[in-house]
C-alpha cells in the first residue's frame, strides 16, 4: 500500500485549506498563472518565459558580504507597497537561466525573490561539466561561505524600501541543503522550502543539515523524489522526524516517479506532474507565511 508521504495529495487538512485559499485567490493547482495562463513550471518546459513578464521587473545587482562584493538577481512585482521575499540559493550550476527564469515565477505569485550567486569569487569560469562542478563547488563554494554570502543578501533586503520585513528561502540539489542551513543559521527565516538537498555531509566543505535541525525556528516544506538517491527517501524521513523534536512546522512531500532534479525544467530529470504540484505548495507556502 502506498503511504500518504509517497502520495502527491495533501498530507493534512493544513495543506488542503492552504491550497483551496490559494485557488480562491486565482492560484491554480499547477502554480501561479502568468499573463497568458500557463503555470510556470510548465512555462519553464514550455519555452515560455516567466521574465517577459510586463507585471514584474528584474534586474541583476550587487551586494557586500564585508569586503567581497557578491553577485545576485533580484525580481519583483510591479505592485506598490512592501512585500515578501524569498531567497533562492541555486543548485551546482549556480546563477543559471533555470534560478532566474524560478526567481520570476516567484515574482509573479506577488512575492520579491533574490537569487544569490554562490560562485561570485570564482576567477575562473563555471564548468558545465557535472564531475568538474563538484570540485568547483568545493573550492568556490562551501557551505559555510555559502550560508555567509545568505546572510549578508538577508542584511541587504532588510534595507531595501520594498520589503515587508518577512522572510523566505528555497533551493534545489545543493541549494536545497544550503536552504536549511540558512534557515538554522537566520532565525528571521520564516519560511524554508528546500528541493531535494541532501541532508547529511558528504565531505569536508559540507555541513549537514540533519545536525543543525534543531536550530530551524521558521516553518519548512520540503519537497523530494522517491527515486532519489542522495537524500533517499529513508533519509528525509529521518531529518524530518529529527526536525519535529523542536519544530511542529515541518512537513514534506515525497513524489512517486521522480528522481533528483524532477522540478529543473529542460533536464532529462524534469518530471511535469511533481513539479507542477510541488510548485504549486510552494508558491502557497510562501504567500501564507510571507504576505
Amino acid at each position: 500500500m502506498e503511504s500518504p508521504l509517497m502520495s502527491q495529495e495533501p498530507t493534512s487538512e493544513f495543506d488542503r485549506r492552504t491550497l483551496l485559499k490559494g485557488a480562491a485567490a486565482g492560484v491554480v493547482t499547477a502554480g501561479i498563472a502568468g499573463a497568458d495562463g500557463v503555470a510556470p513550471a510548465e512555462a519553464q518546459a514550455q519555452g515560455q518565459s516567466a521574465l517577459q513578464d510586463p507585471k514584474i521587473q528584474t534586474e541583476s545587482l550587487t551586494f557586500m558580504n564585508g569586503d567581497t562584493k557578491i553577485n545576485g538577481f533580484l525580481a519583483r512585482p510591479k505592485v506598490r507597497g512592501k512585500v515578501g521575499t524569498v531567497l533562492i540559493a541555486p543548485d551546482i550550476f549556480g546563477l543559471s537561466p533555470y534560478a532566474k527564469e524560478t526567481a520570476a515565477t516567484i515574482a509573479q505569485a506577488g512575492l520579491a525573490c533574490l537569487v544569490v550567486d554562490q560562485y561570485s569569487r570564482a576567477t575562473e569560469p563555471v564548468p558545465g561539466d557535472i564531475a568538474q562542478l563538484r570540485s568547483f563547488v568545493g573550492k568556490w563554494a562551501p557551505d559555510a561561505q555559502n550560508v555567509s554570502d545568505h546572510k549578508a543578501a538577508l542584511a541587504w533586503l532588510k534595507k531595501q524600501n520594498f520589503t515587508n520585513g518577512k522572510y523566505g528561502v528555497t533551493g534545489f540539489c545543493m541549494g536545497g541543503r544550503i536552504t536549511l542551513l540558512v534557515a538554522a543559521a537566520n532565525p528571521e527565516i520564516l519560511a524554508a522550502s528546500p528541493y531535494y538537498g541532501p541532508v547529511k555531509a558528504a565531505g569536508p566543505t559540507n555541513i549537514a543539515p540533519m545536525d543543525v535541525a534543531g536550530q530551524i525556528k521558521g516553518a519548512v516544506q520540503g519537497h523530494y523524489g522517491a527515486d532519489d538517491m542522495n537524500p533517499k527517501p529513508e533519509d528525509v524521513e529521518a531529518f524530518y522526524a529529527k526536525l519535529k523534536e523542536t519544530n511542529p512546522k515541518g512537513e514534506f512531500f515525497i513524489y512517486p516517479g521522480a528522481g533528483h532534479a524532477f522540478h529543473s525544467a529542460g533536464r532529462p530529470s524534469y518530471r511535469e506532474e511533481a513539479a507542477k504540484t510541488a510548485w504549486a505548495r510552494t508558491l502557497a507556502f510562501f504567500q501564507k507565511n510571507l504576505q
